[in-house]
Formats: C-alpha cells, structure tokens, sequence
C-alpha cells in the first residue's frame, strides 16, 4: 500500500504535465479559464506533486518529473527571456539615450486606473511618469480632464493630445489626424514629426479580463472562452480600421495599451504576423504588469510595425495605479 501514494502523485503530475503542454501549445478557446493562468503557476503545482513523492517516499521516477516541469517552465514561460536579460541596458529616467549612436524615442504605456484621483493625485502620480521623458504615452481608464493636466505636467503646455471616453494618447509632438473608432475603448491618431515623418498610433483597452476562477463550473469555462472570442473580434477590428485607413506597412505605427489578456493568448498571434512585441524582444526584467503589487499577468503590451526597433524595455511601478508602467525605446529605421 505504501507504493501507491507516490506513484499516484507521480501519475498526477505527469497527467498535470500532458495536459497543460497540450493547453499551452494549442490554445483551444474552450481551455482559455486554464490557459489564463501563467504556465509556470501549474508547473508549481507539478512540482510541489513530485516533491512530496520525493520527501516522504523517496520515489526515483519524481526527480525525472521534476526535471520535466523545471525545463517546461524555463524554455516555454513568458517570464523566462527577458529575465535572463537582467543587466542588460533597460531604459532610465531622464530623456531616452542614444543607442549605438542613433537617437531613440520612448514610448509609454499605462492603464492610469485611477478616474477617482483627485487633482493633487494626478499630479503626483503624473510627475513619476513625467520622469520618464516619454515621447507617446497611451493611457487607459483615464479622464480627459486628467488627460489635459498629465499632458501639461509633461510638455510644459507645449504638447498635444486626443482623448476618448477613457482613454487617452499624449505626444510631445503635433497630432496630424484622428481615425474615428466607435469602440468606446480604442484609438487611432496619426502624429506629425518634426522631421515631417509620421507615425500613426492604435491605443487599445480590451474588454475586462474574465475574473471567474471557479474552474469547477461550467459556466466558468464557458465565460472565458466567450470573453477571449470577443477580444479577438475588438482586435481585428481595429487592426481593420488602421490598415483601411493608413499607409501601412509604408508608415511606422505603434500598436499599444492594455489588452487585458495574457501573453500565451492567440488573439496576440493577429498582432504578431506585423508588429514586434518590444518586451518580448528586449525586454529586461520582471515583464509582468498586473497586479503592480503582485504583477503576476502581462497584460500590457507595445507593439511597434518594423520601421520602428525597439531597443530596450522595461516596467516602472507607478504607485497610484494598480498596473505597473511599461517603457520601451525604439530606433526609427529609415
């Protein structure tokens, strides 16, 4: 009797194991309430399987699994890359710097989170940012009021901004044109350099992450993957709107904000066909960005066309929000 609680807990992994590499590598829709979690949560779980199988019986086959799970996490989560690019160049505060040579611009994302700040709040929390020196900053869940003052303590009065029910993009330089979007939550806006170049500019607030964790019932499962489906229509659509409505791929673009769903989710896949994942690519660090607290989710992205490279990114804490600041520096290619 004594060999079976390990070998079942063996077993357990190891069916734990099959189970998400082929939810992972997949992605159905109908497993979206297990894919949302990241994939090194259930590799604990794997884990902490083999290990007690290890401690209290001492079963051989635990540390293959342990082996298993340690090098699913390590090659296949989201996390790994950019953490093992610590030390690598992130981006500081102050203007950007100049990388080999050429000069860079910054771009900043935020889902402000905070439309019951007060004007005092704003300020403080807009002086952290402001810190930063960004050259387009997207915000979400932000009033225009607030949009208005963040753009003031940034430019000194001498920027320009749009903002839409609650959101907003603000530029040290000139916007050139604005692209209606009837969904409430995107916009587009075309900026004028002062080289004449232009950039066009797609600031996303996806609908609400579905925040039901109760695996155990169906209407769970059934919730995710309807929330995933309508996601992935809100970012086709708009992708529709800035190809219909610009010169793209002729014009760099910037496609950014908080997408409200995690890195391993395929409606990133219409994003990645065109765009580059700056973090994914230079990112340094801890990429995570939801909860700031406990960022246990990458939610928020910036995605740049190939005329603009990224060359480093990084996530700041903003202490007033509840999501951590993604910066990320470009190089204009020609």
């Amino acid at each position: 009797m004594r060999r079976w609680p390990p070998r079942l807990l063996i077993i357990a992994s190891f069916g734990l194991h099959v189970f998400t590499a082929a939810c992972y590598t997949r992605q159905p829709d109908m497993m979206a309430a297990f894919t949302v979690y990241p994939l090194w949560m259930w590799g604990l779980i794997g884990l902490a399987l083999t290990a007690t199988a290890y401690v209290f019986w001492r079963a051989p086959l635990s540390l293959v699994m342990t082996i298993i799970w340690s090098l699913t996490m390590l090659f296949f989560s989201d996390e790994s890359l950019p953490l093992a690019r610590i030390g690598q160049e992130a981006p500081k505060p102050g203007p950007a710097e100049e990388f080999m040579g050429q000069d860079t611009l910054r771009v900043c994302t935020l889902n402000w989170g905070g439309k019951k700040h007060n004007r005092q709040e704003v300020a403080a929390q807009a002086e952290r940012v402001a810190s930063y020196h960004p050259d387009i900053l997207l915000l979400q869940e932000v009033h225009p009021w607030q949009a208005k003052m963040i753009a003031d303590a940034l430019y000194a009065h001498g920027g320009d901004y749009r903002t839409s029910s609650n959101s907003a993009i603000i530029t040290r330089w000139k916007v050139h044109l604005g692209i209606h979007n009837p969904m409430p939550h995107s916009q587009h806006i075309t900026l004028k350099l002062p080289s004449g170049r232009m950039i066009d500019c797609a600031n996303f607030h996806l609908r609400s992450a579905n925040t039901d964790m109760r695996l155990w019932r169906r209407s769970c499962w059934k919730s995710h993957a309807l929330n995933r489906q309508l996601q992935r229509r809100e970012v086709f659509y708009s992708l529709s709107l800035l190809k219909h409505n610009t010169p793209y791929p002729t014009r760099p673009v910037i496609a950014a904000g908080d997408f409200n769903a995690p890195a391993t989710d395929p409606l990133h896949d219409l994003l990645r066909k065109d765009f580059i994942d700056s973090f994914a690519t230079v990112g340094t660090g801890w990429g995570n960005t939801w909860h700031r607290r406990i960022p246990l989710h990458r939610i928020d992205y910036i995605y740049s066309s190939p005329l603009l490279r990224p060359v480093r990114s990084h996530t700041v804490i903003v202490p007033a929000s509840d999501h951590r600041m993604l910066v990320s520096d470009f190089i204009l290619m020609p």
